[in-house]
């Protein structure tokens, strides 16, 4: 990203001297200031999406930038004193296309950064509190669709029984609010999901306290 980086002070004072080398023969005076003017427009939107670049992790638009900010830098080429007003006017015509084309990544890069923002994962500390009166051999708590993370979370040989409690486990909240599951299999190899609404859940954590009906065969939580 910082490759992207231009200093943009020099280009827009060689601009301005070449209004200071105007002579009676060269082009009128209205047309000079006219292309002073864009180019001035067109520096202070560089500008602005150079610093907005900065603010994105999103690196895809950096060649593009950078070629796009080397167009920006071959302006400085032109000596509007050596230019007629027609030949100004195709200068003109060039910088309001780049102005464009800066608009456009602009835009595209407001919209990189709010789906940035908007992907931030929320951390929730989770505690399990077991008081349904079964002995689980299998603890697994993973986002919904996931089958890449379905692991026991109990260590080998080891059980999650009545009155105990499992602490240091986490979920994450995304923009959509994916669900996560909460999956158990007994001693008995019966098996068992509850889906968590991650959205009623803040960072300051929640505790999940099991039960089980006998009459339903649920396991629920609260």
């Amino acid at each position: 990203m910082s490759s992207f980086y231009k200093y943009i002070r020099a280009l827009l004072t060689a601009c301005l001297m070449s209004c200071i080398l105007l002579t009676g023969c060269g082009p009128s005076e209205e047309k000079i200031a006219e292309a002073q003017s864009k180019y001035t427009e067109l520096v202070e939107l560089h500008n602005q999406v150079v610093e907005a670049h900065k603010t994105i992790a999103d690196d895809s638009l950096d060649a593009d930038l950078v070629s796009l900010s080397d167009k920006l830098e071959q302006m400085d080429d032109f000596n509007l004193n050596e230019m007629k007003d027609e030949e100004i006017d195709t200068l003109i015509a060039s910088m309001d296309t780049l102005m464009t084309t800066y608009q456009d990544f602009l835009t595209s890069i407001t919209q990189m950064k709010s789906n940035e923002e908007a992907a931030v994962i929320v951390t929730i500390p989770v505690t399990l509190s077991n008081t349904s009166g079964l002995t689980f051999n299998s603890v697994m708590l993973f986002e919904k669709g996931d089958v890449s993370n379905q692991e026991n979370i109990l260590a080998s040989e080891t059980t999650f029984a009545d009155t105990q409690h499992i602490t240091g486990l986490f979920i994450y909240r995304d923009v959509t609010n994916t669900p996560w599951i909460l999956a158990l299999e007994d001693a008995d190899g019966n098996s068992y999901e509850i889906e968590l609404p991650v959205k009623i859940y803040t960072e300051e954590g929640c505790t999940l306290t099991l039960t089980y009906d006998s009459e339903t065969q649920e396991l629920k939580y609260t």
